[in-house]
């Protein structure tokens, strides 16, 4: 017996509300745009002038901005690609990597037009002359794997070895707040710890920087002799960026080799 389903495809069209007078007929409410993680999304918008009729956009251009509802930091800005200048349609395409780093939630985005002398009007989204509209994010309609980061360059300060920064994955709204990490060592001997930082742009300053308790790293400093091989570990913490950092005992004569994390 066969169980037929039926398939709907995502209307992804919005109307949005250029004013050209001070009488205008907005968009009759405001719909929310839906963009899903792991695919590319394709979005199609019809502008219109104030009597609801098609806006032509001959000699303009039309943008799109995404930001976070709380801080208003812009997270996407597009230039919308027009595909019928007279009758005021466009189109872009919020792509996979653009949303990696995006949360599922709720986010603003507005809009605008621009003339060739570079003028702007922000267009309206609902009736009631809104120029902020709603974006959401769902999760990600397939599987997919995050890469694992490397942490393989050296810099020597103060008798010690660090490593360049790897991301922390924090600003995934804490979707990312597990680590495992890998140390590659070849007939190494010293001394290793993993680090933290919180602020957006990793510091400078070493003093910024943590010890991240770490499950089978003894104390603040692990010690290794003769090591060859994968060390394993796995740690939970909402950080901004992650290093390693290491001092090779007295007469080491092995390698420290690298540091991969995957979040």
């Amino acid at each position: 017996m066969s169980n037929p389903y039926t398939v709907y495809i995502l209307d992804n069209s919005y109307t949005l509300a250029v004013p050209t007078s001070l009488n205008s007929s907005m968009p009759m409410y405001d719909k929310t745009i839906l963009l899903y993680s792991g695919t590319d999304n394709k979005i199609y918008f019809n502008l219109v002038n104030s009597d609801n009729k098609p806006y032509d956009l001959t000699d303009q251009s039309a943008y799109f901005n995404m930001t976070d509802i709380e801080t208003n930091e812009t997270l996407l800005a597009k230039q919308l690609t027009i595909t019928d200048m007279t009758r005021g349609k466009t189109t872009t395409t919020i792509l996979t990597d653009e949303l990696y780093t995006i949360a599922p939630g709720f986010y603003h985005f507005s809009s605008y037009v621009q003339d060739s002398a570079g003028a702007k009007i922000l267009v309206h989204t609902d009736r009631a002359g809104d120029a902020v509209g709603v974006v959401e994010v769902k999760g990600d309609p397939f599987p997919i794997t995050r890469p694992t980061q490397v942490a393989n360059t050296w810099t020597v300060r103060n008798t010690y070895t660090y490593s360049n920064n790897v991301s922390g994955s924090s600003e995934q709204n804490l979707t990312s707040r597990n680590h495992t990490i890998a140390i590659y060592t070849t007939d190494w001997s010293g001394n290793v710890r993993v680090e933290g930082n919180l602020d957006d742009t990793a510091s400078s300053n070493d003093d910024d920087w943590f010890v991240i308790p770490i499950q089978g790293m003894s104390g603040t400093e692990t010690e290794f002799t003769d090591e060859s091989g994968i060390n394993p570990y796995q740690f939970s913490s909402s950080i901004r960026w992650i290093r390693v950092r290491w001092k090779s005992a007295t007469g080491n004569t092995g390698t420290f080799d690298q540091m991969l994390l995957r979040n």
